[in-house]
């Protein structure tokens, strides 16, 4: 059976593309190594899984699916959920750091401006209104 080997081994080399496109990616520093970690555990699951899909098959029916490919698109999509997910995290810590700084700029902005109102004397201040 070479041919069901060679069917996958297509999928196997599109994960082994997609994950040099990523390597590219991380080098110019356009992602971060954090966010990039999952991502290439997924895809090395789903390009082991083309690489040796006997056992791959053999872990999909004792899953329950019927077809090979059912099970690979079930992996796909649920790496996906999980990405997702990992995404969602990073924005919400990214969203209450920025609400942190900006409050944190505001008392400063203030502590300024009060330094600033302290040390100017009462006839310069009259001068300014």
């Amino acid at each position: 059976m070479p041919q069901v080997t060679d069917e996958y081994l297509i999928f196997a080399l599109a994960c082994a593309a997609i994950a040099l496109v990523n390597l590219r990616l991380l080098f110019r520093e356009r992602v971060t190594l954090q966010g990039s970690m999952s991502y290439f555990a997924f895809l090395l699951v789903l390009g082991l899984m083309g690489v040796f899909p006997y056992q791959t098959a053999v872990l999909a029916r004792r899953l329950g699916f019927t077809l090979m490919s059912n099970f690979l698109f079930c992996t796909a999509i649920a790496a996906l959920a999980i990405l997702h997910l990992r995404s969602l995290v990073t924005i919400s810590r990214i969203q209450l750091r920025s609400i942190t700084l900006t409050q944190e700029l505001a008392i400063l902005q203030e502590k300024l401006d009060r330094l600033e109102g302290a040390s100017v004397t009462p006839a310069v201040r009259d001068r300014r209104a």
